[in-house]
């Protein structure tokens, strides 16, 4: 229960509601407030003191989360309020509102800089967007602007104080009335040639206003808020209306007639935040943790007030009118209506906050303000020492809030032992059973002075602390975290080699990631890997083919031609005709086989070997695992191993053993003076890792020792042996 009674002039807690809703209240405004500053703060000390809820599953406890916690309003009247507060207090929370997104201020200052965009001869939206984040004035820099044109509009002073800067002497102010002037100008032309939500996110890159506001506290529903601005100018558009001054002219209509749109969704209810919801709505919802706000504030009787009233059992009532004297004064059906309508608001009212009493499974913490915490005290006290469970009906009767019945109700339990020493009640004609019963109560009176006090304690810190910043020195901080913070700043990853290196890597690019350029022998051979594209357009394999795409070709027709009988030149031709028709190799690709360089291949002694095999394998796909120190050169790790795949071009056995053969397309004839011997050092230090790993890799799998390894070059049919 928060106290009042020392805080500024407020309004009466016994005041009666008036007819019509005001704007704005003062006393409820500062109530919310208070209860939202009590409720953030009991909820950070339960999350941070780790307390434990049951989970009925497993059986079990667990720490206690955001979304196991729920505050339930009569009404969400103080929902923006108290979603303002705890987003300044870092806790997320959700709510289903259906207003409150015009009055958000982000969009409040988006909808300003359209306005000046539209016609900036407009003082308010002006004023309001120049002191805002966009451009960042103070209210000094306001007022020289003003000072500077005092007859004109206020447009026409930051038109006027902008000029009147010199080459020679330019302050801050006039660099940032020229930087929104010259932006303004691109925006104006923008609006006229664009579309408006395109000008609306243009505007938020050019303002930084969307980065800005999700720095701020809550700013993942600020910028859901701006995204959802951006989406509705363009919802806008798809209608028969355009442009900018008729999407304004839209959302004054919309203002004007007291109309709202429900803010944007940033976290939906089953993330882990605390749910704000109606009592009505939490209906068969049961939650750990409930709060339940506003006990102290009135009901809502403005039904009961109005000049007439209708009954469905009595009919019709109103006000006896006296024409001749000109005065009205209530009629007994009148007061009868009221009477009846009262107890029936009452009896609803009962039924709601049984249902707010029954929604927590665990903890229930009840939040109420009032103005004078003694005289409520007193009230109850003299009102609850009747010695029966159900309280007189004159006083369930009398009741005008929440809090009356509640109060009445607690101080005659044990555990309101401290409150009722206050005031004097003599417990002695309390009911016993009342008394004792086995339910847990804490009744905690807050003083509102001492909230105030603390929050302008922390104003005053915050305010040291940005003069510091300020000044540039260093902040007087002590924290007792201030080694946690330490450890976890200075944390490193474990494993940073695993997060830049691929888990699955293959023996191509193994290969490739080795290979050195030697800027002395003045040949490409070893040349950085350089990724290609494997599969181009046909418009430009038309061109011509790239080493890749020609090796491709070339294995293709190595993996389908016919080992039955010695290969022949006509044989290769119908092979490639027919490859072509199964749509194997395109046109492009067979152009480039030359079938003179495969029939000397197999007239060649290792290709008599294949035709003679006991048995020939083409195209061998293989997968392995390798430490990661084998198979990267920076990474020395012997426990992280590392999946390596590869395909094999060709394996056969004969008498002498198993053989490995591996086709290459590299370009050699021509480019050197003694031909493939001169290359043959360099080929086989460039091919020596991949053929290794493939004879790795058939040794591990097959559990059989290869005896040869050879490399097949289709350029000059060259034939080189590795050892």
């Amino acid at each position: 229960m928060i106290d009042r009674s020392e805080s500024h002039e407020e309004v009466s807690d016994v005041q009666e509601a008036p007819e019509e809703p005001v704007e704005f209240d003062k006393g409820d405004l500062e109530q919310s407030q208070l209860e939202a500053k009590i409720m953030a703060g009991k909820i950070k000390e339960l999350i941070e003191e780790g307390a434990l809820v049951f989970n009925a599953k497993t059986n079990s406890s667990r720490p206690l989360m955001y979304r196991d916690i729920v505050i339930l309003l009569r009404s969400m009247t103080w929902a923006p309020q108290i979603m303002e507060e705890f987003k300044q207090q870092g806790i997320p929370i959700y709510a289903n509102l259906s207003t409150g997104y015009f009055e958000a201020t982000e969009v409040a200052i988006m909808l300003s800089l359209l306005r000046v965009i539209d016609n900036p001869y407009q003082d308010i939206p002006l004023a309001s967007v120049l002191r805002s984040p966009i451009v960042g004035l103070n209210e000094e820099e306001l007022a020289r602007l003003r000072i500077q044109n005092k007859g004109g509009s206020f447009w026409e002073a930051v038109e006027s104080y902008t000029q009147s800067r010199t080459p020679d002497k330019i302050d801050s102010l006039q660099e940032k009335t020229a930087r929104f002037t010259q932006a303004l100008k691109s925006w104006r032309r923008m609006a006229r040639q664009s579309s408006l939500s395109d000008l609306i996110w243009q505007l938020y890159r050019d303002t930084k206003f969307y980065d800005f506001a999700g720095g701020l506290p809550g700013g993942k529903q600020r910028q859901a808020n701006l995204r959802a601005l951006y989406d509705r100018a363009r919802q806008y558009e798809e209608t028969s209306f355009r442009g900018l001054f008729r999407f304004l002219r839209f959302i004054e209509r919309m203002i004007e007639r007291g109309d709202d749109l429900g803010a944007a969704r940033a976290l939906g209810e089953q993330e882990d935040v605390v749910r704000m919801m109606t009592i009505h709505s939490s209906k068969g919802l049961e939650f750990p943790v409930v709060f339940v706000a506003g006990l102290s504030r009135q009901f809502n009787q403005m039904d009961i007030r109005k000049s007439y009233l209708i009954d469905k059992d009595f009919g019709f009532a109103a006000k006896f009118v006296d024409p001749e004297k000109r005065i009205s004064y209530p009629s007994l059906p009148q007061i009868a209506f009221k009477r009846k309508k009262k107890m029936e608001m009452l009896a609803e009212e009962m039924r709601v906050l049984y249902v707010a009493l029954t929604r927590a499974k665990e903890k229930l913490f009840l939040v109420a303000s009032v103005k004078d915490a003694d005289k409520k005290l007193q009230q109850w006290s003299e009102a609850g020492s009747h010695s029966e469970w159900l309280l007189k009906d004159y006083e369930r009767a009398a009741a005008t809030s929440y809090m009356d019945w509640v109060g009445f109700s607690l101080i005659r339990h044990r555990d309101s032992a401290d409150v009722r020493n206050q005031v004097g009640f003599n417990s002695e004609l309390a009911l016993a059973e009342i008394m004792e019963h086995p339910s847990r109560w804490k009744i905690t009176k807050i003083n509102a002075k001492d909230i105030k006090i603390a929050e302008q304690a922390e104003e005053a810190e915050q305010d040291d602390f940005m003069k510091v910043v300020e000044e540039g020195g260093h902040m007087p901080v002590e924290s007792p975290f201030a080694e946690k913070v330490k450890q976890v700043l200075s944390w490193e990853y474990e494993y940073s080699d695993a997060s830049i290196h691929r888990s699955k890597q293959s023996v191509s690019e193994m290969k490739r990631h080795r290979e050195i350029i030697d800027e002395h022998s003045g040949t490409d051979l070893l040349r950085k890997f350089k990724k290609t594209i494997l599969n181009r357009p046909r418009f430009m394999q038309e061109k011509t083919l790239t080493p890749a795409e020609r090796g491709t070709a070339f294995h293709m027709v190595m993996q389908h031609i016919d080992l039955a009988d010695p290969p022949t030149i006509p044989a290769i031709h119908e092979l490639l005709s027919s490859m072509i028709e199964k749509e194997l190799l395109t046109v492009e690709q067979t152009e480039i086989i030359d079938p003179q360089l495969i029939v000397q291949f197999f007239s060649s002694e290792l290709g008599q070997r294949i035709q003679r095999a006991k048995w020939v394998k083409r195209e061998i796909p293989f997968t392995m695992s390798l430490p990661a120190k084998e198979v990267y050169l920076d990474w020395q790790d012997e426990n992280e191993a590392i999946f390596v795949q590869g395909v094999i071009d060709c394996v056969f056995e004969d008498e002498n053993g198993i053989v490995l053969v591996d086709y290459k397309s590299d370009t050699i004839q021509g480019r050197f003076k003694n031909g493939f011997e001169q290359v043959k050092p360099i080929l086989e230090e460039r091919y020596k890792l991949q053929i290794n790993l493939y004879t790795k890799a058939l040794e591990k799998i097959w559990k059989r020792t290869v005896h040869e390894k050879y490399l097949f070059f289709f350029d000059g049919a060259n034939l080189l042996k590795i050892e």
